[in-house]
């Protein structure tokens, strides 16, 4: 929004803001959130877009949670664990854990959450991806079982981090359609869900009484917690103006800044977060463009993106003026490394190289992008023209995004990557790239082994060193290349706390949010 039309918007609803009385806040112990995308189910098995995995992540429990702090794995559903042998975790189970009905929760949920991930006759989204790795879990006695690793693995406890969620047996189990659980979840989590409309994403969650039991995740500070779906970015700026909305997130830091001050019962909050926005080629020839084939044209146009201008442009100045990522992984990764930089901006040389892979009159590109990621697309593809590259964007949504890549049809991607929702372990990236499968758009077999070695060794400073040919190749063949990094920018009440010990993309979690006291 540029100033002069929040301006307008802001003269038009000064009066309301003075006159119309906030109908929850911290008062009424009520926080009122937008999302820009709506929450079909509350399930992040079977929906495992952010704004559902935001929700499902605070009402249902993983086994494992992880301190950002520390950079230490924690118990959550789990109170301990033993590494038996190589390819095997025993797990002792928290007592006096109850689901939101009150049930009980003991290793036969556990049994049951793992099961369902693993049965072949249950498709969702990234099952592979996430749960491939596991061979079988046991139950042991009432409060402990074993996992079972098909291989030997350094990252059980990450990976657990990740899921399976933590289902209750007795509701799940009795359902004929498995999405259904999605609308009426049943959780073990901080927060249980009052009420929620699928048709619109609008979800109401209050606190669970029961979320007792000493879990490492803080219970809910905040009684209630009301969401609904906006996504026209305007339109929650707008009611930001009025007093109509507590927090929105995905804003523009300058559009964010204009609409705090134009109403001092809120301030802008910028959360780092270890998200990144990335270009990514079609090396492969997935796509039949053919061009991409060439390291030279790769390099040229790596070489055509102003990637401190972006930063200068689209992140807050105590960002900007920070060094760029060098690699395809985030510093806070667990595992990330590399000795070798990317290319550097130097427009002059990438016509040169397009020339010499006799492309000097260019040729056309599409950008393959969603949400966030379009203004970026948008300024690269500018970059791209610069040098003859007729270049194009095509804006789609998530799910058509994820049908289009596994298609093969993504001749060039700009978009972001939260390595799995805020997964602390860099193999989550490295296996969603560069193994084998509908996300690989490089083919390149060194680095499937290298992704392969790295999930299998347990020697963290060998793991290190696998990470960093890794990354040092990606950079060297110019397969992908950071752009701009994704502090989260908050738009929140002056009564809002953040607690940012965690790893999420939106920069909060709802059980870390809390009122000044």
């Amino acid at each position: 929004m540029n100033r002069a039309l929040l301006f307008f918007v802001g003269a038009a609803t000064a009066a309301l803001v003075a006159a119309t009385p906030a109908r929850a806040d911290k008062a009424h112990d009520t926080l009122r959130v937008a999302f820009d995308q709506p929450v079909r189910l509350i399930d992040a098995l079977q929906n495992p877009n952010p704004e559902a995995n935001l929700v499902d992540r605070t009402v249902m429990d993983n086994l494992i949670a992880y301190d950002v702090a520390t950079k230490t794995f924690k118990g959550q559903a789990a109170e301990s664990w033993t590494q038996i042998d190589p390819t095997t975790l025993e797990l002792k189970l928290r007592h006096g854990i109850k689901f939101t009905d009150g049930t009980d929760f003991d290793a036969d949920d556990a049994i049951y959450s793992f099961n369902y991930a693993l049965d072949p006759t249950a498709n969702f989204l990234f099952k592979d991806s996430r749960f491939g790795w596991i061979d079988r879990a046991e139950k042991i006695d009432q409060y402990t079982i074993r996992v079972h690793s098909k291989e030997p693995t350094g990252i059980m406890l990450a990976r657990l981090w990740s899921g399976p969620p933590m289902l209750p047996a007795h509701v799940h189990s009795k359902l004929a359609d498995k999405t259904d659980f999605g609308r009426k979840p049943v959780g073990t989590g901080p927060y249980k869900v009052e009420s929620f409309d699928a048709a619109t994403g609008a979800t109401v969650l209050v606190k669970n009484a029961y979320y007792n039991w000493g879990g490492y995740e803080p219970a809910a500070k905040i009684g209630r917690i009301e969401i609904q779906p906006i996504p026209d970015a305007q339109t929650r700026l707008a009611k930001i103006l009025v007093g109509d909305l507590d927090l929105i997130f995905n804003a523009e830091y300058d559009d964010a800044k204009n609409v705090a001050g134009q109403n001092p019962n809120y301030k802008v909050f910028v959360a780092p977060t270890i998200s990144f926005s990335y270009i990514l080629f079609d090396a492969a020839d997935r796509s039949g463009i053919h061009y991409l084939k060439d390291k030279r044209v790769r390099e040229a146009l790596e070489r055509s993106i102003d990637r401190e201008g972006l930063r200068k442009a689209l992140l807050p100045p105590e960002f900007s003026s920070k060094p760029a990522m060098a690699a395809m992984c985030h510093q806070e990764h667990y595992g990330c490394a590399w000795s070798q930089q990317p290319v550097s901006y130097d427009p002059a040389k990438a016509k040169a190289l397009l020339a010499e892979a006799g492309l000097k009159d260019g040729f056309d590109l599409e950008l393959l992008t969603w949400g966030q990621a379009r203004t970026i697309a948008e300024a690269v593809a500018g970059d791209f023209r610069k040098i003859g590259v007729r270049a194009s964007v095509n804006a789609t949504s998530i799910n058509v995004f994820q049908k289009a890549r596994g298609d093969g049809k993504a001749q060039t991607q700009v978009v972001l990557w939260d390595n799995g929702g805020g997964a602390p372990d860099v193999d989550t990236t490295a296996a969603f790239y560069f193994l084998p499968g509908s996300r690989n758009y490089n083919a390149d077999e060194e680095l499937t082994k290298l992704t392969d070695q790295g999930s299998h060794e347990i020697d963290p400073a060998k793991r290190t060193a696998i990470y960093t040919k890794l990354f040092d190749k990606v950079n060297e063949e110019r397969y992908a290349m950071p752009l701009v990094e994704l502090p989260a920018i908050l738009v929140e009440s002056k009564d809002l706390v953040v607690d940012t010990n965690h790893l999420k993309p939106e920069g909060f979690l709802f059980n870390r949010l809390s009122w000044t006291p």
